[in-house]
């Protein structure tokens, strides 16, 4: 089995609900949304999901029907969390992916890291849930220890 899987049509859906409702100067953005079938630590904590700028070669080897010159970013969700995530979590975590998405004055892509302003804009939008994203990690690494167990 690969590690990498093709992202299915509920991450496709919500990616685009939070892309129009949140982020609309990021619609031109080609995005490949892929499923990591590994747990994924740093730090001692569960990668839940990852954004990465795509470089020139991984562009040219992207192309498709969809991309034709290639895709511009990568979102990598953990292919367990995404199946026991609630649906306002898949929101949440989503946004959270598409705040690292920075495009500068020159139009250039880039990535941005968690800074202080981030963390503040996600305090305020997830006022009603605070600790979805280590409830979701809990969830999740509960289930692979289970599977590990197994």
């Amino acid at each position: 089995m690969n590690r990498y899987i093709e992202a299915n049509e509920n991450l496709y859906e919500i990616f685009n609900e939070v892309l129009q409702e949140r982020f609309p100067g990021f619609v031109n953005i080609k995005f490949k949304l892929l499923f990591d079938t590994k747990r994924r630590m740093k730090k001692g904590k569960l990668v839940l999901a990852t954004t990465e700028l795509v470089n020139e070669k991984v562009k040219l080897l992207s192309a498709d029907d969809v991309a034709p010159e290639g895709y511009d970013y990568l979102i990598i969700v953990d292919s367990v969390v995404w199946e026991y995530a609630q649906e306002d979590d898949k929101h949440r975590l989503i946004s959270h992916e598409l705040n690292h998405v920075f495009i500068d004055e020159k139009g250039k892509y880039k990535i941005l890291d968690h800074d202080v302003e981030d963390f503040f804009v996600e305090i305020e939008r997830n006022a009603d849930k605070p600790n979805w994203a280590s409830e979701l990690a809990f969830t999740a690494e509960a289930v692979y220890e289970q599977e590990a167990a197994n």
